[in-house]
């Protein structure tokens, strides 16, 4: 893991020093070692994390001939059967990322369907003048990149690092505060700022001298296919998850794992503590909704050393301004500062964990909170039926209510839609995915009016890929934007933050290709979620864990909010009329909008705390 950085353009050997700066602004993601490569029209930069031949894996890497080079932030989980395929090629050193260099030596740009892991990477050829950059298909690595007048491009991992060398990061762009007001994080693939741009998950930049860039996509998830049993489904996902977490398991350093005590968590420790003796496991004991007993539970069953951090609230808005510079873009996931803690704990203790990351998106994990965005008689759809009001809806959670709550969230859900398309005119899309699209929304089109901002809505959304009209579509749609523009965002921004890196088995290319594959039915039913992940691996919890309903890894933030110094940051940042947020915004809608400590008073309380941090390098308009 690390963070790269580069400039390419005609002389960029003589802006070899602006991509120092970048690199040095990128420390934190790769403290242990630095490196450059200059060719006369390109310079390649990488600060290193070394996880894998921590001696001998210096990036960048370049070919055996030394005419194309490469830095890639990532972990290439499986390399070696890769490098096995390649055993007359003179490998130089022992790092997972040195395979990049045979596969594009082979198939040109074209190589990344071959590449698994989780990656971001620049690959620069000077025999064609061409430059390569691409992103992993779920998007657990950042890239982003700016181009000037003169026909340079610069790239680096955070939009900070470009800021810093001095290649955009000026004006922030409405339409993406507006966004990150509405449903909490910049949208994946987009920036922030209006001069800076970002490579979305699963696609690739190519670039050559003299031309302008060309992003595509390189991947998209496999259609459903039916024909598989319950029984066999099971027996699959079972074998291919423990093969992805012995994967992962794999470094040259201290490796643990996250512990949430939910099945997603429990499931991944488990299968380590088989391969891993006496893991090491990490768990945060949040206020009020604490699940250490879960993961104690677990840690006893499979013989695992169990680390509890409880926090500290008596600072805690010092630690939320201190959360602030974790962020390159303004974030409004409160889990956010649990998660930036519990990696600052670990890294005390290991060098790499693996975490439970991509299984919600996967095998239907969020329909607990939105079944009623499902049509009546798909997989997952509450039954309406007198009878089924008596069972339940999650298992140990009484559904009566739920249920009532879900045909009213639907009805309304559905009036919406309806008012929105025909004064709108939304995409095409299943009506699942017109309903779900506006299910994560905290600010509605009139409202960011309000704000002075553009009235973006669920509305806005291209929905054209998700036409099952199942709960399927809602998996789909999650891996296109809550996975990697909120989920990935937090873990690897925490992560990183304190030279730590974060492995997400569930996201295998193996387990996410075969899990998107399956329909609906094997995942989810009216009363229960992660159906595959039941059968397949329950047998690994112990009963505490089996019998509990979801509960998600969130924070207590609005009694958060009402702690005296959080109060105090709140007023300088929501009421005082000197406050930088009111360069982006309306100070009269705020007063109105934040008045309640809820999602909306976060989102616009981290929205000025970033652009307070932000605005000493921006110049006075």
């Amino acid at each position: 893991m690390c963070g790269i950085a580069g400039i390419v353009g005609a002389g960029a050997d003589a802006l070899a020093d602006r991509v120092q700066v970048m690199i040095s602004a990128l420390n934190h993601r790769g403290p242990d070692e630095q490196g450059v490569a200059v060719f006369q029209n390109a310079v390649l930069g990488s600060a290193r994390l070394s996880i894998i031949d921590p001696a001998g894996g210096h990036q960048p890497l370049y070919s055996p001939d030394r005419q194309f080079a490469t830095v890639c932030n990532g972990e290439i989980y499986g390399f070696e059967r890769l490098r096995e395929q390649y055993s007359q090629y003179p490998f130089r050193t022992g790092s997972d990322c040195e395979v990049v260099l045979p596969l594009y030596e082979e198939y040109g740009s074209d190589f990344l369907p071959r590449l698994p892991g989780t990656f971001s990477l620049a690959v620069w050829d000077d025999r064609s003048q061409t430059l390569l950059m691409a992103r992993d298909r779920f998007g657990e690595r950042p890239l982003y990149y700016s181009t000037t007048s003169d026909g340079l491009l610069a790239f680096a991992s955070e939009s900070n690092a470009l800021r810093a060398a001095g290649f955009g990061g000026m004006t922030p762009d409405p339409s993406m505060v507006a966004e990150m007001l509405r449903q909490g994080y910049v949208p994946s693939g987009q920036s922030i700022w209006s001069d800076i741009e970002s490579i979305p998950h699963a696609s690739r930049l190519r670039w050559s001298l003299g031309n302008t860039p060309r992003v595509d996509r390189w991947w998209t998830p496999p259609e459903v296919i039916d024909g598989i049993s319950e029984d066999e489904a099971a027996l699959w996902f079972r074998g291919a998850l423990d093969n992805a977490v012995q994967e992962q398991l794999e470094a040259d350093v201290p490796v643990g794992t996250f512990l949430s005590g939910g099945i997603d968590s429990t499931t991944v420790a488990a299968l380590a503590a088989a391969h891993h003796p006496d893991l090491h496991a990490f768990t945060f004991d949040m206020p009020g909704e604490s699940e250490v007993a879960f993961a104690r539970d677990t840690a006893a069953k499979h013989a695992m050393t169990l680390h509890v951090l409880t926090p500290d609230t008596s600072n805690l808005a010092d630690e939320i301004l201190q959360l602030a510079t974790t962020w390159d873009e303004p974030f409004g996931d409160s889990s956010s500062l649990p998660t930036s803690l519990l990696c600052k704990f670990a890294r005390e203790h290991v060098k790499v964990a693996l975490t439970g990351d991509g299984a919600d998106e996967l095998l239907g994990g969020y329909l607990v909170w939105a079944r009623g965005t499902l049509e009546p008689g798909t997989p997952g759809a509450p039954a309406l039926s007198q009878e089924s009001l008596k069972t339940t809806a999650t298992p140990g959670k009484a559904a009566g209510s739920v249920l009532s709550k879900m045909k009213a969230q639907l009805r309304t859900r559905r009036s919406a839609t309806a008012s929105s398309v025909s004064s709108r005119g939304v995409s095409s899309g299943s009506d699942v995915a017109r309903r779900y699209a506006s299910f994560r929304q905290y600010f509605t089109a009139s409202q960011l009016a309000d704000l002075g901002l553009p009235a973006v809505s669920a509305n806005d959304v291209d929905l054209s890929t998700y036409n099952y009209g199942t709960a399927d579509d809602i998996s789909r749609f999650d891996l296109d934007h809550y996975l990697p523009g909120d989920i990935l965002v937090k873990t690897d921004r925490a992560s990183m933050a304190h030279g730590l890196e974060v492995r997400s088995p569930f996201l295998d290319v193996k387990v996410a290709e075969g899990c998107l594959a399956l329909p609906a039915h094997h995942k989810v039913n009216e009363t229960h979620e992660k159906l595959l992940l039941r059968r397949a691996c329950g047998d690994l919890w112990p009963a505490s864990v089996s019998d509990r309903i979801k509960q998600g890894f969130g924070s207590p933030m609005a009694s958060w909010l009402q702690l005296p110094d959080v109060a105090e940051l709140k007023h300088a940042h929501l009421r005082d009329p000197s406050s930088a947020l009111f360069d982006l915004v309306d100070r009269d809608a705020v007063q109105s909008l934040s008045a309640d400590d809820d999602q909306r008073t976060w989102n616009l309380l981290m929205l000025s705390i970033w652009w307070s941090r932000c605005r000493s390098m921006v110049s006075a308009p």
